[in-house]
């Protein structure tokens, strides 16, 4: 019995489950800060002039944009890595297991396996750019300025 293709393949089996949970995850947390953005506007209408309370919903209001904000522009390319390089690990796996075959139908497969295996490759070094590019030049939504305006409004 060989004991490393049992464990390639036990890994190949985790990747694909981390991959297929972190885009889930990723799926989902998308999915509740949209719930919370409706959830702000009822809550906007709940509060119905009251300070106290308007000022409450602005504080959750502002965090909840703040992550969807981000969530928006970073996410899908993270999620878009994470299966490229799920593409890399399998196409890998499959060129390996091609390697030792003879005959022109393996050999064939083979290239292909590798080839797909590149195209992954450099799709997952793509995204992670776009990724980090997006993270770094993306504008924060901030609101201090106007926080600061309102103080100097309030003790002229």
């Amino acid at each position: 019995m060989n004991n490393w293709g049992i464990l390639a393949a036990l890994g190949l089996i985790a990747a694909v489950a981390a991959v297929v949970a972190y885009v889930r995850n990723r799926q989902h947390e998308n999915a509740s800060l949209l719930r919370d953005a409706e959830l702000a506007e009822r809550l906007r209408a709940l509060a119905s002039g009251d300070p106290v309370r308007l000022a409450a919903v602005d504080e959750f209001e502002i965090t909840v944009y703040q992550r969807l904000f981000y969530a928006n522009a970073v996410g899908p390319r993270l999620r878009s890595a994470a299966w490229s390089l799920l593409g890399v690990a399998l196409t890998g796996a499959a060129a390996l297991l091609l390697d030792g075959l003879e005959g022109s139908v393996a050999v064939t497969l083979w290239v292909v396996a590798l080839a797909a295996a590149v195209v992954f490759g450099v799709a997952t070094v793509i995204h992670l750019v776009l990724a980090a590019f997006a993270a770094a030049t993306t504008p924060r939504v901030s609101f201090a300025d106007s926080y600061a305006a309102g103080e100097d409004d309030e003790t002229d």
